[in-house]
């Protein structure tokens, strides 16, 4: 289900047309009303609105899937014919690691052409499956991140390699992170 189809059955839900920032506030009102659950107007801005893609929390799209009548987001795209489990690339300004889920893989690259693919494994902690491009960071090594944002500069707050700790770690310091994706 694409953006475009889930704003036009909570417009149909709402009866009127989101045509306007406002009526963005509209929505994020009639959904308190109802549910007593909040989702802020910059949030609904930002999913509808925004060029960009970015990383919604699940808890988002479940909020907005019960204000349709749904128990769940994964519900709601069944019953609108989309497989929740179909696997996509998903291009995001920045993650936040904490609502990540065990086993979710990302990607990030910075200039000049560094990529790491990692998988998150709780806790904040990734574990490195791929490194192209850097000579600081290898497969396998355990890092310890709390934030990802395109344009800001990598922090890791820990490096684990082979058990031991190899202390913190920064990188693209210049220009920050290029690129984050969520793999699946």
């Amino acid at each position: 289900m694409n953006k475009v189809e889930l704003l036009k059955m909570l417009e149909e839900k709402l009866g009127k047309e989101i045509k306007y920032d406002s009526d963005l506030g509209v929505l994020s009102q009639a959904i308190h009303d109802e549910l007593g659950e909040t989702v802020s107007h910059n949030t609904l801005r930002r999913m509808f609105k925004e060029d960009v893609i970015r990383n919604h929390r699940s808890s988002t799209n479940d909020i907005l899937a019960h204000y349709l009548g749904y128990k769940n987001y994964d519900l709601l795209l069944k019953d609108c014919g989309a497989d929740a489990d179909i696997s996509i690339f998903t291009p995001v300004d920045s993650i936040d690691v904490e609502n990540l889920q065990q086993g979710t893989q990302i990607q990030f690259t910075w200039d000049p052409n560094r990529l790491i693919l990692a998988s998150y494994m709780g806790n904040l902690k990734f574990i490195v499956n791929e490194s192209s491009g850097s000579k600081n960071l290898v497969k396998g090594d355990i890092l310890e991140i709390s934030q990802l944002a395109v344009g800001f500069e990598l922090y890791v707050v820990n490096v684990e390699r082979n058990g031991e700790n190899l202390g913190a770690y920064h990188a693209a310091k210049q220009g920050g992170l290029t690129s984050i994706e969520i793999i699946g």
